[in-house]
């Protein structure tokens, strides 16, 4: 497995025949993207295999998982064309809900946000740190 960044995103090969993930952070600077945040959150709770069991899960399997998480979550919502939001983006919140799960042992009822988490507050007009 090899992880590198770029231009504010970060790529992730987790297997020789697959191209690299493109994750990127999701920023929460509004009411808008809270409720997108917790309609992309409760989604991936619920398709999502238990904590218990991700936290035993081969990197490349995890990864794998990401991957396919992510695009359910997108032929659920539609989030580019509904709310502007990439799927660079929605790998971030599935990454981090994922590994905040296995961090917690369960899913948590409130989630742990910082500046290098893929999912931050961030206040109105930021520079959300992507370039290109």
């Amino acid at each position: 497995m090899k992880v590198s960044q770029e231009d504010g995103f970060t790529y992730v090969t987790y297997h020789d025949d697959k191209r690299p993930l493109k994750l990127v952070p999701f920023f929460i600077d509004g009411i808008d993207r809270e409720i997108i945040f917790s309609r992309i959150l409760k989604f991936i709770e619920c398709k999502s295999n238990a904590p218990a069991h991700l936290a035993r899960m081969e990197p490349e399997k995890w990864w794998s998982l990401v991957e396919r998480l992510s695009t359910l979550v997108c032929r659920e919502f539609s989030p580019t064309a509904n709310w502007g939001v990439t799927k660079p983006e929605i790998r971030g919140v599935v990454y981090f809900v994922m590994n905040e799960g296995v961090r917690a042992g369960a899913w948590p009822e409130t989630y742990m946000m910082t500046q290098t988490t893929f999912v931050q507050y961030c206040e109105v007009g930021c520079d959300y740190g992507i370039s290109g």
